[in-house]
């Protein structure tokens, strides 16, 4: 039920699906089809197969504090737990806990906060904001309003910003003491979700609502109109590039945009759910459930076997956190990079299967299964490719 809810917010609200990790079959297809359950058992035991940590499930989001630890929210009924898992000795650490329903969550570059929106369990669901302090565990309720990715970290990570009506605050960790800087008479539009993303040498002004948001970077006085994404939680800067999501639900994209050139790469193209992280250099998306990385230094892009919910890549890229079917694993990125036999066969399996599926049209779901399964298999067809 509760998967079914969330559902519902995303294509109600337009909400990203990466903020919540869903795996996109449970949308086309039956679950509980004898086909569905065929394609869960072999992907899990491909991930047994290569080596990878299971850490635990009912995860609603999960991300890395640093290269030895990971932090995830962990769903059981109404009870959300915030717990800090130390990868190599498994030991666990619960953060808080609280009620509701996880929206979104963000972590500071610095591993010491996690901002958590989710929605209160009122008669008519409110949206709450969270700001945890890990190490202390103090924890402070920032006004919101939305339900929409109106928040994010300054650049060293020791503050929070968050619209709050008409401005745009800025919270510190430490005390807590706020100040404006940025209200609408002074910012290039104002919509339901306005957000500044705060990295490297620049400071980007997004704001936008149902998957339509403008990005715009302050320069010699004026703002200047950049790219459109489909949401601020998935806009990231590197050096002088800033990689974000575009596109339609079946047709998203990942792109990179030069901020000195003002021309645009295409990247990725056709995936239906791209689920766009970075750290440093490196970019990590889904290619159709398929993990993908990406030295944007090098403008190198290395495709994987391995299908993830979601995906973030440890600060020292040893390790990859995946959510598949609600579970956390931990993942060696040189086994995910590995193109052998083993993993040919796996491809090979679940594209018999997706062709399995795509003859029978009783278990599908939604009016889009047939173009999800057709894309599935295509992707899988690129992949072969490289063997």
């Amino acid at each position: 039920m509760r998967v079914v809810l969330i559902i519902l917010l995303v294509f109600t609200l337009r909400l990203p699906l990466s903020a919540r990790g869903i795996p996109l079959d449970s949308v086309y297809i039956s679950t509980s089809s004898a086909e569905y359950q065929k394609l869960f058992f072999t992907r899990l035991d491909y991930y047994q197969s290569i080596g990878a940590q299971f850490i635990d499930s009912g995860i609603a989001y999960a991300g890395w504090l640093n290269g030895k630890e990971v932090v995830y929210i962990k769903e059981s009924g109404n009870t959300n737990t915030v717990i800090i898992n130390t990868v190599a000795t498994r030991k666990k650490n619960t953060v808080y806990q609280f009620n509701g329903t996880v929206i979104s969550a963000r972590i500071s570059a610095n591993g010491a906060y996690i901002a958590i929106k989710y929605f209160s369990n009122d008669t008519i669901p409110q949206p709450v904001l969270l700001l945890i302090h890990i190490p202390k565990k103090t924890i402070k309720v920032v006004k919101t309003a939305s339900a929409g990715t109106d928040y994010s970290f300054s650049r060293d990570g020791n503050s929070l910003l968050y619209k709050n009506n008409n401005c745009i605050v800025e919270v510190m960790g430490d005390s807590y003491r706020e100040k404006e800087i940025l209200c609408r008479e002074d910012a290039p539009q104002w919509d339901e979700n306005t957000v500044i993303l705060d990295c490297s040498s620049h400071r980007l002004f997004i704001s936008g609502s149902s998957g339509n948001y403008d990005v715009y970077m302050h320069a010699n006085h004026v703002w200047k109109k950049l790219f459109t994404t489909i949401t601020p939680a998935e806009v990231f800067i590197a050096n002088n590039t800033a990689l974000y999501t575009a596109g339609f639900p079946g047709g998203y994209t990942v792109s990179q945009y030069s901020l000195q050139s003002g021309k645009t790469q295409r990247i990725l193209s056709g995936s239906f759910n791209p689920s766009l992280h970075m750290i440093g250099n490196t970019a990590i998306f889904l290619n159709n459930a398929f993990i993908t990385l990406y030295d944007s230094s090098k403008n190198k892009l290395l495709p994987t076997t391995i299908e993830s919910d979601e995906a973030s890549v440890s600060p020292d890229l040893f390790s990859i956190a995946s959510t598949l079917y609600n579970r956390l694993f931990i993942l060696p990125t040189v086994n995910i990079l590995a193109l052998d036999p083993q993993s040919k066969r796996y491809l090979a399996t679940v594209e018999s299967q997706y062709t399995h599926i795509s003859q029978k049209k009783s278990i599908y779901t939604s009016p889009y299964s047939s173009t999800y399964i057709q894309q599935k298999k295509a992707t899988i067809a690129s992949l072969l490719k490289l063997f």
